[in-house]
């Protein structure tokens, strides 16, 4: 969940569904959906996971790949900024801009570079657009899931990015 308090809105992402635009004192709007959403599943146990049982019925969306996960805010000058989302099943992001019908600004992946590796299935995201020491700009903070290339220490790590 993500609140964004000079528009009264909170925002909450929900895995299998998408992302909810709550505002405060109003009515939950569904504003964006997960590619399999409406899609027939079931529980599987031993994974603990919901996997795909029939045919979809295309009621989905056509940005975010289930696990919808986590959000942040991007505080722009006089109320403007944007929503970003993790979508988790393709490990990519898309940014939302925080005003009127929260239109798709952009969509990126954070891929390999000499300095970092790659960000996959990222749960979280954290982002301050205040001007910090060597990140003039901001600075947005990615959990990454899988280390790929795997390298030695733990499986999961984090991934820092000028804004």
């Amino acid at each position: 969940m993500a609140l964004d308090a000079a528009h009264g809105v909170l925002y909450a992402a929900q895995e299998d569904v998408g992302i909810w635009r709550i505002p405060l004192g109003g009515e939950p709007v569904l504003m964006d959906k997960v590619r399999s959403f409406g899609a027939p599943a079931r529980y599987d146990e031993e994974t603990e996971e919901c996997v795909p049982d029939g045919p979809d019925p295309g009621f989905g969306g056509t940005r975010l790949t289930a696990d919808a996960e986590g959000l942040t805010i991007a505080e722009g000058p006089h109320g403007t900024g944007q929503l970003y989302a993790s979508s988790q099943g393709d490990s990519r992001f898309v940014v939302y801009d925080r005003t009127g019908d929260n239109r798709v600004l952009s969509e990126f992946s954070v891929g390999r570079t000499s300095r970092t590796d790659s960000v996959e299935h990222s749960d979280g995201a954290a982002v301050t657009t205040t001007p910090l020491p060597g990140f003039p700009r901001g600075l947005l903070v990615l959990h990454d899931g899988e280390r790929r290339p795997e390298q030695g220490g733990p499986a999961t790590g984090f991934v820092y990015l000028r804004r």
